[in-house]
């Protein structure tokens, strides 16, 4: 009950609040991460060669960035205006862009997984071998990603028309969940200590914040249990993209730089992933912009 009056209550917070907050911990961050990247982490394995204040910093600074970012976007009163139903030349632009580079992660998926399945050493049960080399996971990564891709075009013109037509699409609308649970599953079948391995752990939990992004994007673009996910697109939708940008700006600055030096060959620059940030941020300024037309149309039909 408690949950409840928090939840939505505060007119003081404001989503241009929580973008200030990202786009100061994303500089931050990420000029930390290059640090890191260019005196503590062996490209060759990944693992830190030195920890200390630095990297503890780092992370309690990622950790509380991320959790600002989500209660702000619960307590807000903003979440209350959160609608998908909203002409935008802009977000029609980004979405479709961003539908592009999901359409080329399943194709890059799909390639992965045929190479992991030539590399395939059978053991006790091909299943296990296929699913412990990647190949099944990379391959349904592949699967969704293409099935996401043709979601975000139809979400596109939904954006471009601005009558909710994605709301039509209720499958479809789970298939960005699958694509990113599918990348998921893959990197936890990595034999390899997810702690020790700053680029993996960093990914782990920025594809978690995705799969609870793109689920909420599903609820409110289909219209189900909308009112009770609303506030999880920026909630999640922030975390995922700070994350994002961070380790994806610092991989693009020293693949261009010297890529053999600096970066682990299992973890490169995904454009995908800064494609996604700028989705994100984007569908959050959108939100922010469409006012207290969606609180003050709750309001009338309580009142009616």
């Amino acid at each position: 009950m408690v949950t409840m009056k928090i939840k939505e209550s505060s007119s003081k917070i404001k989503y241009l609040h929580a973008l200030i907050i990202f786009a100061f911990s994303a500089v931050v961050l990420t000029a930390m991460r290059l640090f890191q990247i260019k005196t503590s982490i062996d490209a060759s394995t990944g693992f830190y060669t030195k920890t200390g204040f630095p990297v503890i910093f780092f992370y309690a600074l990622l950790f509380i960035s991320c959790l600002l970012l989500a209660v702000m976007s619960f307590v807000s009163e903003d979440s209350k205006n959160v609608s998908l139903n909203k002409k935008s030349t802009a977000m029609f632009a980004a979405t479709l862009v961003f539908s592009f580079f999901v359409f080329f992660n399943g194709a890059s998926s799909f390639i992965r997984s045929i190479a992991a399945t030539g590399e395939t050493q059978v053991t006790t049960t091909v299943f296990k071998s296929l699913m412990t080399s990647g190949a099944i996971p990379l391959f349904l990564q592949s699967v969704f990603a293409v099935l996401s891709g043709i979601f975000f075009v139809e979400l596109s013109f939904s954006f471009k028309k601005g009558d909710g037509s994605a709301s039509s699409h209720r499958i479809a609308a789970l298939m960005p969940v699958g694509w990113i649970s599918c990348r998921l599953l893959h990197l936890f079948v990595s034999k390899i200590s997810f702690m020790r391995v700053s680029d993996l752990f960093l990914e782990l939990i920025m594809c978690a914040f995705m799969v609870l992004f793109f689920m909420a994007l599903a609820q409110v673009s289909s219209n189900v249990y909308s009112t009770d996910s609303r506030w999880r697109l920026a909630g999640f939708g922030l975390p995922a993209a700070l994350i994002s940008t961070v380790i994806s700006v610092s991989r693009l600055i020293f693949t261009i730089i010297s890529k053999e030096t600096y970066i682990n060959e299992n973890h490169p620059f995904n454009i995908v992933d800064l494609a996604f940030s700028v989705f994100a941020v984007m569908l959050v300024v959108i939100l922010m912009k469409n006012g207290g037309a969606v609180a003050e149309k709750e309001e009338k039909e309580i009142v009616s």
